[in-house]
């Protein structure tokens, strides 16, 4: 739900048809001593710097030919290198079936409550260079302090840096303003993809909205849309920081009828 911020008139607030967007509504314009782009994207690079312990829960809706999927992440983070992902692909899901991705910092472990399967490896090993003082920011890789599993929405909401870099960088980017996400206040922002192809997403017409906590610098909302379509809403639905996280949350407990794949 969204709430005026502290002295706004409650007319200021007009929420829009769901169809046409979840985000929260606008009801700050940019202060004159708002960030300039370059420096929040710095400050979202630096998220995860800001707290020792993480508990979040990140619900993504995506919509297509085949209708509404929900997925469902539980992420605890304990720096520096211990983290754990819980994955539900489907919201009703009994209890078990889900998906578990648990590091140290050294050793990946998962289990697929699905399939009864589980794996074990080392920790995937980052290219030489890749974090060269010498290379311009745009060119130079973020080495995380707490490691989560690549190429996931969970990574890009806690390590924002590849995404401001590769996604917002590249776009049309404005700066709308602040808001209220539920209990925390964030910045607004519309991104613009102007392309010449009509392939997928990747169209003239499509725009992202995204929400940047103020305090912290993590990724709470990201909103992607073709035209007055909304195609993906992802939210961060609960976030707590500097939260006590017991040490028997990282310990993977399987049992011994669990196919060990490798």
């Amino acid at each position: 739900m969204v709430h005026p911020a502290d002295g706004a008139s409650p007319g200021a607030l007009t929420l829009r048809a769901p169809q046409a967007s979840v985000a929260p509504a606008l009801v700050l314009p940019p202060a004159p001593d708002a960030p300039s782009l370059g420096e929040l994207f710095t400050f979202m690079r630096d998220a995860e710097r800001r707290f020792e312990t993480l508990r979040m829960r990140l619900v993504e809706r995506l919509q297509s030919a085949a209708g509404e999927t929900v997925t469902t992440d539980e992420v605890w983070l304990h720096h520096p290198g211990r983290a754990k992902v819980v994955t539900y692909p489907d919201p009703d899901a009994p209890a078990g079936s889900g998906l578990v991705w648990v590091s140290d910092g050294s050793i990946v472990r998962t289990y697929d409550g699905r399939s009864h399967k589980a794996t074990t490896r080392p920790v995937r090993q980052r290219a030489v260079g890749i974090e060269d003082p010498h290379l311009p920011p745009f060119g130079r890789a973020y080495r995380p302090l707490t490691q989560l599993p690549a190429d996931t929405l969970v990574d890009t909401f806690v390590h924002p840096h590849g995404f401001c870099r590769n996604v917002l960088a590249t776009a049309d980017l404005t700066l709308r303003g602040t808001a209220r996400l539920g209990d925390r206040e964030v910045y607004v922002l519309r991104a613009d993809h102007p392309r010449s192809t009509e392939v997928l997403t990747d169209r003239p017409d499509r725009w992202l909205e995204v929400a940047v906590d103020r305090l912290s610098g993590l990724l709470l909302l990201l909103a992607e849309h073709v035209g007055d379509q909304l195609t993906r809403h992802a939210e961060v639905t609960s976030l707590e920081l500097d939260a006590p996280i017991s040490d028997d949350v990282f310990v993977l407990h399987v049992s011994s009828d669990v196919r060990s794949i490798y």
